[in-house]
């Protein structure tokens, strides 16, 4: 690179996995409630579908654990 400025970009990993259950909220907006990726949100933080879809240790992912659990039980709740 000759003459120019080589950038660098911060790539820092913040580990949200215990983030709600450490006191942390989430910021919403007005829109944000009947989206997919709110709901899909909602879903992961219910206790009650644990057995059926839940967060990876990471809290990066999450893990379909019954789908016909999700298919029968929790899609017809949400969507």
């Amino acid at each position: 690179m000759n003459g120019s400025t080589v950038r660098y970009v911060d790539h820092t990993y913040r580990d949200y996995s215990r983030y709600l259950e450490e006191g942390g909220q989430l910021a919403k907006h007005k829109k944000c409630q009947a989206n997919f990726p709110a709901k899909l949100h909602k879903i992961l933080s219910e206790q009650e579908h644990s057995h059926i879809i839940t967060w990876m240790p990471h809290g990066r992912a999450f893990k379909i654990l019954d789908k016909d659990l999700l298919s029968s039980i929790v899609f017809p709740k949400y969507f």
